[in-house]
């Protein structure tokens, strides 16, 4: 995909923004939740990432 870190440095937020259009926006009106992010990610959706996000975050 792309370092995320490396782009909020720089501030060059375009690759996240092409990523958006090409996964997300151009898709979001002709399939369901699940769907979209399912072809977007290859996981169906989850809470395991906000989960692991809160033990890191406030228990970490």
């Amino acid at each position: 995909m792309f370092d995320v870190d490396y782009i909020s440095r720089n501030g060059d937020l375009s690759p996240i923004f092409t990523w958006l259009e090409d996964k997300i926006w151009s898709k979001g009106s002709l399939l369901t939740t699940d769907e979209l992010v399912k072809q977007a990610t290859g996981e169906t959706l989850n809470a395991k990432f906000f989960q692991d996000h809160l033990k890191t975050r406030y228990l970490g």
